[in-house]
């Protein structure tokens, strides 16, 4: 805020600035046909429906177009109400760009008071990529000040799932230890109260995978024989294999065909899973070992589909929603094999209906592929 914008609001003129935002409220409330096209809005949801919003006003926005997100996320009834009541006010240079923790259902002049004002509610903000383990979202939310990484894995290993997650959930004796919920945190970029922990990080995420893995989805996958654990566990592998947004699908209908003709996947970043599960592997490679030697590859965990058929007994890492959306939704295709072209270069994949199209592809294209991994 700009050293006229404070003076404007300062204790000696706190009186004028009231009266003006009590006249804008009354000229709008007052005549909510020429804004709403209805009765005169609530001021305020009662506290105990109101649900926070993360919201982040963009650098340059206008006024129109912050009531706009603002209208369409609930925190408030009229976008059109809010800008004609900021340009009454005069205060359309005092908002600052930025995120903040609002709620639905707020008042136009609380929402102000928020992004208009200078003392708005500390807040961290951790982002987490698609496609990696819980072991490394723990050092990246480690990295954002909520607390540490050993702090983020009791905050999983405690966390309450939310019931239509835990329907599906494995018995915890059927996943090795530490991977009850790797594949259940969604990746995305969260806001949260500087006073936050890593239980309110881990909850919110649950709970945002909770909201992605939509009715849609789910119906989605129960057609094409999956639960949401097996959703999640099939999209983890996508995730892992897919460079090329466009291949998810295809991707995912090879996996499909194979699984209902009994075959293994064959995905390598199950092998990778399988060999991180020993600690010293990890210290030696990393949670993905770049070259997997025969010895990997015949490696019988569970997780590892090119030694099993079927799925792993739970995702390798956490899938972004493209990826869930892809499990769900394979495409309908005669594909069994792809393997990645190395002579593009870009991530591609070449795909085959048989055996002898792939070997073709290997020749020309791979650098030793797989059955339907790389």
């Amino acid at each position: 805020m700009t050293p006229g914008a404070y003076r404007m609001l300062g204790v000696g003129t706190a009186a004028f600035a009231l009266v003006m935002i009590a006249l804008a409220i009354w000229y709008i409330v007052s005549t909510p046909g020429a804004i709403l096209g209805s009765g005169p809005p609530p001021f305020e949801t009662p506290e105990a429906d109101r649900a926070e919003v993360a919201f982040t006003v963009a650098e340059g926005a206008s006024a129109g177009e912050i009531g706009r997100d603002l209208e369409a996320e609930g925190i408030i009834r009229s976008g059109r109400q809010f800008q004609s009541l900021v340009r009454l006010m005069g205060i359309g240079e005092q908002i600052r760009s930025g995120s903040y923790i609002l709620e639905t259902g707020m008042s136009i002049p609380s929402v102000l008071n928020q992004i208009a004002l200078p003392d708005s509610v500390p807040i961290v903000r951790v982002t987490f990529p698609e496609g990696i383990r819980i072991e490394e979202m723990a050092r990246i939310a480690e990295e954002s000040g909520l607390g540490t990484a050993s702090e983020f894995f009791d905050a999983v290993e405690t966390a309450e799932v939310p019931p239509s997650l835990d329907a599906t959930l494995p018995p915890e004796d059927e996943l090795p230890e530490g991977q009850q919920l790797q594949g259940y945190l969604f990746p995305d970029t969260y806001i949260l109260p500087g006073a936050s922990d890593m239980s309110d990080l881990v909850d919110m995420m649950l709970r945002t995978m909770d909201d992605r893995l939509s009715p849609e989805i789910r119906a989605a996958g129960e057609e094409h024989g999956l639960n949401p654990h097996e959703v999640l566990t099939l999209a983890s592998i996508i995730e892992r294999e897919a460079v090329v947004p466009d291949e998810r699908r295809i991707m995912s209908g090879v996996f499909h065909n194979r699984l209902e003709a009994g075959e293994i996947l064959g995905a390598d970043p199950t092998t990778q899973f399988a060999i991180s599960l020993d600690p010293d592997n990890v210290r030696l490679y990393g949670y993905w070992k770049d070259e997997l030697t025969a010895e990997d590859l015949a490696d019988p965990s569970p997780y590892n589909t090119r030694a099993n058929t079927g799925l792993p007994p739970g995702p390798i890492t956490n899938p972004g929603l493209a990826s869930i959306r892809a499990a769900a939704n394979p495409a309908d295709t005669d594909y069994f094999f792809f393997v990645a072209d190395a002579v593009a270069g870009d991530g591609s994949h070449r795909f085959a209906e048989t055996e002898g199209e792939h070997q073709t592809n290997i020749a020309l294209y791979g650098e030793g592929g797989e059955e339907a991994g790389e």
